[in-house]
């Protein structure tokens, strides 16, 4: 500055005196103005800036805190919230950031107009060519706000069921629990969830049993069996209340059906159906009861007239 300053006074000749004198003054104006109008104001938007910054730090720690403590939050949600904590502080920061700075080319009358025209219309045109990854981003925040599933829940959505092994803004992948296929679906797709293991989970195992048998025999079997299950420490833990056994719903040809309805722990109930059904019929076996066949035929035997006092139909 000084090299300039030697130089425009070297250029000027002595009679311009008044000249180096007037942009001197302006300098000095300029200089004073910066001081004294500019730069409090400069540092007052730096200072809110920072207590905003503050804010969000805290907020964001305050989360990701909860996520540490096991005891309040799973680890599941730990992971949610964790990544919660990502989104709201970034986004955040960077907004702040852009609103400090418009303000201060303000400051030094700089015109933004043009400026937030331009980020208007390169928003626009971004969303425009990404408004499903937008919506992807938008649905994932809802499902971890609302916190709709966690991981290790077994849900329905996307025309998907498994379990939730990894879950982003962007998607959600789900095993299937028969082929163990990984499903990706986009957060954008999931419009209704299925939470098959929220709080606790319903089982219903309908036992077919063959339509001749007794069915005071067959109910008071079943009654048997529930309570030893729920006498059993493997499975105690996991089933909450009683089970209900619903006595003889519904005949289906030479079958009968007796629904017996388990309320479990969450993702707890199928292993509890597969003892049961294994303890079903082991006690069919040893109790030689026949179960239930759609496909069986049987008639009944053929009772004499003379014996049920109904006389045949004879002819004219």
């Amino acid at each position: 500055m000084i090299n300039c300053l030697f130089f425009t006074l070297g250029a000027v000749p002595f009679f311009h005196v008044p000249v180096i004198k007037r942009i001197i003054d302006a300098w000095s104006s300029d200089f004073v103005d910066l001081v004294s109008h500019k730069l409090p104001k400069i540092v007052v938007i730096l200072i809110v800036a920072f207590v905003l910054y503050r804010l969000v730090k805290l907020v964001t720690h305050r989360l990701r805190w909860l996520a540490k403590r096991d005891p309040v939050v799973k680890s599941s949600r730990s992971a949610q919230l964790t990544t919660l904590a990502s989104i709201i502080e970034t986004a955040a920061i960077g907004i702040i950031a852009f609103i400090a700075v418009i303000h201060m080319l303000q400051i030094f009358h700089i015109n933004v107009a043009p400026l937030l025209a331009s980020a208007g219309v390169v928003g626009l045109a971004i969303g425009f060519g990404a408004q499903t990854i937008v919506h992807d981003i938008i649905n994932g925040m809802l499902i971890l706000v609302e916190n709709q599933f966690d991981i290790g829940d077994v849900i329905k959505a996307g025309g998907f069921t498994g379990n939730v092994e990894q879950m982003s803004l962007r998607r959600t992948m789900l095993r299937d629990g028969g082929s163990g296929a990984i499903n990706i679906v986009p957060n954008s797709q999931i419009t209704t969830v299925t939470n098959l293991s929220r709080d606790w989970s319903a089982i219903q195992l309908d036992i077919a049993v063959d339509y001749r048998e007794d069915s005071d025999r067959v109910l008071a079997l079943l009654r048997d069996l529930a309570q030893q299950i729920i006498e059993d420490p493997a499975f105690a833990s996991a089933i909450q209340g009683n089970p209900a056994i619903l006595g003889l719903d519904n005949v289906k040809g030479s079958q009968a059906i007796y629904p017996v309805v388990f309320r479990t722990q969450a993702n707890m109930q199928w292993n509890l159906e597969r003892e049961f059904r294994l303890r079903v019929k082991k006690a069919f076996q040893q109790n030689r009861i026949l179960p239930g066949d759609g496909g069986r035929i049987f008639h009944y035997p053929v009772i004499p007239a003379a014996t049920t006092g109904v006389q045949p139909k004879t002819g004219s």
